[in-house]
């Protein structure tokens, strides 16, 4: 069968996308045929220069479902280049779209979905991904009326059990892992034990070399996590910690040097140090083999990271961890439940600059129980650590109270109030605007400090329209109008356009005119 997959925007085109690059390896190897298309990278290049901030996560805002006015003027400025990718893609019998979907995605990717359905009405839409996880709004996406089907969770098997099921007419049950338009659902996938079984990645109809790192190639050498983490999805998501033997790993990344011609690996798992042996054994082959490559990714703190591992993969070719740092309060990672010693992390972030290895820290704001002094020790431990740290990542969700979590399901145990959302919860000395404040705050202290950070703002780059939402979700009519206005006035785009304009409108005028505050 024809296969056409699609990866949609918004996402800073640094490296190739590896989730369908596994699709593709998956569904060619079951015999069909397939051509990988990467429609974020051509919108990237297409966008002027004031615009390619857009592509990054401070910015996913312009991309909400349904689609903002700024992203609706892009694609029509891009509307001629998408209609010639499809046109030469879909040429010819019909067969299955697949378009992958985070939820910053989600605007453009059923946007997408709609415009191939009204130019080759014969193509049916399969939509997988991180969003379509059970955790997140598989059933809602399937209902799309430009949506065909969606794969639940983990998408290499399922995919290929749902091409097998369309090509024998529908008439089976469900696939496992597959939820129909009409709401039919197959069972749930159990997740495969053996990950070494996935075949590697196929990167083919990917210009490697024109993504922003200039030829690195994202891999994987596990899928989930070893902590448990209260304010973390992954446990729910994946269940259990599986990783990839060292000779498998070994043999992808020989196999990315050979034939896509890479020099420079970025490991996307979760964390590539869950298993420190497996670790030691990959870094291992690689000095052997002489392999002059370089890599990072995410690890955990943990005393397992000693100055002669450090040391090991520095040999082997690492050079740059991101770290899951989060806050430097003792009482506050045991309320996270993140099993690290501060005495323990200090150590590492040292041993890890002293072993040549760039760093990045992650960084959260506003746990519930978090005080101005907790807040206070983090933004000590980097001005006593400035030298050692190379960048910060701090989260623009702060800290969102996501459903399926630890920290979502024992809220009211956490000191949690009131939760009607993921964002705007509260506790007793803690709301958004708090944590929007913090978050600000440590933005200009690293700044000042001079360590470089993944959010290049020291604000929040949708601030107004972040308090309007607050504001309304307050119903503080006036003030969040304020802010709607304040929001449009900067981007220069109408304030009407905004989503929740209209109905804040209403609402002042329907309390104005009854008496009530406003």
């Amino acid at each position: 069968m024809r296969v056409v997959l699609l990866q949609p925007a918004p996402w800073r085109p640094d490296v190739p996308p590896l989730g369908l690059a596994y699709i593709q390896a998956a569904l060619k190897a079951a015999g069909h045929d397939v051509k990988l298309l990467d429609v974020n990278l051509a919108l990237y290049e297409l966008a002027r220069p004031t615009e390619q901030i857009w592509f990054e996560t401070s910015h996913a805002f312009v991309w909400r479902h349904p689609l903002g006015s700024q992203a609706l003027d892009l694609l029509a400025r891009g509307a001629a280049m998408l209609d010639r990718m499809l046109s030469a893609a879909l040429a010819g019998p019909p067969g299955i779209v697949g378009i992958t979907m985070l939820n910053a995605q989600k605007g453009f990717g059923l946007w997408l979905a709609g415009r191939v359905k009204a130019r080759h009405p014969g193509w049916r839409v399969v939509v997988g991904g991180p969003q379509c996880f059970p955790q997140y709004e598989p059933a809602a996406i399937a209902a799309d009326a430009n949506v065909d089907w969606v794969v639940v969770g983990e998408g290499e098997y399922s995919v290929v059990a749902l091409l097998a099921w369309v090509e024998a007419g529908c008439a089976a049950p469900v696939p496992a892992g597959v939820i129909t338009h009409t709401g039919e659902a197959g069972p749930a996938r159990a997740l495969d034990k053996n990950i070494d079984d996935i075949a590697f990645p196929d990167f083919t109809g990917l210009p490697i070399e024109r993504y922003v790192d200039g030829g690195r190639l994202p891999i994987f050498t596990s899928r989930g996590c070893v902590r448990k983490c209260v304010f973390c999805i992954e446990q729910a998501i994946w269940e259990r910690f599986r990783y990839r033997t060292a000779p498998n790993v070994y043999a992808e990344l020989k196999q990315g040097v050979t034939r896509w011609g890479a020099t420079k690996f970025e490991f996307n798992d979760s964390l590539f140090n869950g298993h420190i042996r497996v670790l030691e054994e990959l870094c291992d082959l690689v000095i052997a083999d002489g392999m002059r490559i370089s890599w990072g990714g995410q690890g955990v703190i943990r005393a397992e990271m000693s100055p002669r591992v450090l040391a090991k993969l520095k040999r082997a070719g690492c050079g740059f961890i991101t770290y899951g740092f989060e806050s430097a309060s003792q009482r506050i990672l045991d309320l996270m439940k993140k099993n690290v010693d501060m005495s323990v992390a200090a150590r590492v972030v040292r041993d890890t600059h002293e072993a040549g290895i760039g760093q990045k820290l992650n960084l959260m704001f506003g746990f519930p129980g978090e005080t101005e002094a907790d807040f206070q020790q983090t933004l000590d431990f980097l001005t006593e650590n400035a030298a050692f740290i190379d960048e910060v990542n701090p989260s623009d969700a702060f800290t969102a109270l996501i459903p399926g979590t630890e920290l979502y399901a024992n809220a009211a145990a956490y000191g949690v109030t009131q939760i009607e959302n993921a964002w705007f919860w509260e506790a007793d000395g803690n709301d958004f605007s708090i944590r929007l404040d913090r978050f600000e705050r440590l933005c200009r202290h690293v700044k000042r400090l001079g360590i470089k950070s993944t959010y290049r703002l020291d604000h929040v780059a949708n601030r107004d329209q972040m308090l309007g939402d607050f504001s309304a979700h307050k119903r503080r009519w006036s003030a969040a109008l304020a802010h709607y206005e304040a929001h449009a006035r900067e981007m220069k785009i109408p304030a009407a356009s905004l989503p929740n304009y209209a109905n804040v409108a209403f609402e002042l005028r329907a309390s104005m005119a009854e008496g009530r505050p406003t």
